[in-house]
């Protein structure tokens, strides 16, 4: 059992190593991208519930 074990483990090691990050202004260009997405869909929710949504629920509650 420790032997599979111990070859779990070196295997994922060599794995790790085979990973290739991204560099810095790469992960700052999606972390932006991220955030402005964010913020988009945000405000395009804001405006969906402030105004139709409200609207409509003033439209049936005079009904």
């Amino acid at each position: 059992m420790a032997k599979k074990e111990e070859g779990f483990i070196t295997s994922v090691k060599k794995e790790r190593k085979k990973i290739q990050w991204p560099d810095k202004s790469t992960t700052l260009e999606y972390a932006l991208l991220v955030i402005v997405i964010s913020a988009i869909t945000a405000v395009l929710i804001w405006i969906l519930d402030r105004f139709i949504f409200a609207n409509l629920v003033n439209f049936l509650i005079k009904l």
